[in-house]
């Protein structure tokens, strides 16, 4: 049995091999001849790298940059930066370096470098949402994941697509600051953009240009801004490395009371991660929108309102998405927070690669529900007891209520809000 596994495992390596090679132009402008997959590959880009963990390709890493948040596995994994030596990427000897434009256009030399070495170098990054696709496709033919990578994009699209469309008519008008010095925002046909249109957001800045020819960014004065002050209902902000803001910078700022949401301190910050880096967690982004801005929308059939026992995980969920409490998202491995021995990561019993993982996380930093430090214990069932003290903890009130199914608890939910 065992060598016949093994004949299998070879002649299915075999099948892959022999549709090669492949050839594309990467976004360099570079044409690519892929012979056969790489097998040492190193990652200079936190997409790359999930990208490379969703497509089962995570044995083939030996390299990840040193801006990995997701998934914790690649805390293993030596790191890397387009500032080091060549010497160092040379000791580890990779087959492929998988880089972006920005690197390829201001380190070229470290291109040439390793070039030199016979060392694949491929620059890959999608400028716009319609790009996507055909990033994962090229990912999966430099690994060897070709029917992984159909498979995650049919995935993804079922995902996307099963969320309630809202109507043109009920769209709600926000600014999405992508970068806080200058207001700057995001063009049309960027991930970002795409993002707030699937969850009925319209851009007041949806007119504003590119500052660059490749750039997801665009310029959009603090004029305009106040000028459409009014019509403003969600301030939309995103924090990363280039936007390192909070909701008390952007209620000081010069003239932003003219400014209705952030009167009505209707301001949202959202992780760059995942609502602009070209990963299958764009969906967790449209999630997120759409609990947080269109919250009638995503909870009017909602999946949980049922007679079945409320477990910890279905508590979690409805607690977060009825009170509209946003996702806790990973930080940068260098930025990690950990709570009572906890690293974002580290349930043994939660699929990361599902959206569980944020329900499950979430409420453990936020004290949803109070569980081990490395087991979520997802479909433990809690007692009516259980579930009325956990709700006068997060409600600050004293609940007097049988809960014995998920509904019950929803309608005591929809009540509490004035639903």
């Amino acid at each position: 049995m065992k060598k016949f596994s093994v004949l299998l495992l070879i002649l299915s390596f075999m099948v892959i091999v022999s549709a090669y090679p492949f050839s594309f132009t990467d976004d360099s402008g570079r044409l690519i001849v892929v012979e056969k997959p790489f097998e040492r590959v190193v990652s200079l880009y936190g997409a790359h790298s999930e990208n490379i963990y969703y497509l089962d390709g995570y044995d083939s890493l030996i390299g990840v940059s040193e801006s990995e948040a997701f998934p914790s596995r690649l805390k293993n994994i030596q790191s890397f930066s387009y500032k080091d030596d060549v010497e160092k990427f040379i000791f580890v000897d990779p087959d492929l370096v998988i880089i972006r434009p920005m690197i390829f256009n201001r380190y070229n030399d470290l291109v040439k470098k390793l070039e030199a070495f016979g060392i694949m170098v491929v620059s890959l990054q999608p400028e716009n949402y319609d790009d996507i696709n055909d990033y994962w496709k090229k990912l999966g033919i430099l690994i060897g994941k070709i029917d992984e990578a159909d498979e995650l994009i049919e995935e993804y699209e079922k995902k996307i697509n099963s969320l309630p469309l809202v109507k043109e008519q009920d769209f709600t008008k926000i600014f999405f600051e992508s970068v806080h010095r200058n207001f700057r925002t995001t063009n049309k046909g960027s991930i970002a953009d795409f993002v707030l249109r699937r969850s009925g957001l319209f851009n007041v800045a949806d007119e504003a240009e590119q500052i660059s020819m490749g750039s997801t960014i665009a310029e959009f004065s603090r004029e305009q801004l106040i000028d459409k002050g009014e019509e403003i209902e969600y301030y939309i902000s995103q924090k990363g490395a280039m936007n390192k803001i909070d909701k008390e910078t952007i209620k000081k700022s010069p003239g932003f009371n003219a400014i209705k949401a952030v009167r009505n301190d209707e301001i949202i910050i959202i992780d760059e991660k995942i609502i602009s880096r070209p990963t299958p967690r764009i969906y967790y982004a449209v999630v997120e929108m759409y609990k947080l801005t269109h919250n009638d929308y995503f909870t009017k059939n909602y999946e949980l309102y049922n007679d079945e026992k409320i477990t910890n995980m279905s508590f979690s969920r409805i607690i977060i998405d009825f009170l509209k409490i946003q996702f806790k998202t990973p930080e940068y491995f260098e930025d990690e927070i950990m709570k009572n021995g906890h690293l974002f990561g580290d349930f043994e019993d939660i699929n990361y690669r599902k959206i569980e993982h944020l329900y499950a996380e979430t409420a453990f930093y936020n004290d949803i529900v109070i569980t081990e430090k490395n087991n979520f214990n997802p479909d433990r069932i809690m007692t009516s007891k259980d579930v009325s003290k956990n709700l006068e903890r997060i409600l600050k009130m004293k609940v007097d209520s049988n809960f014995d199914s998920n509904k019950q608890l929803i309608d005591f939910l929809k009540e509490y809000k004035g639903d």
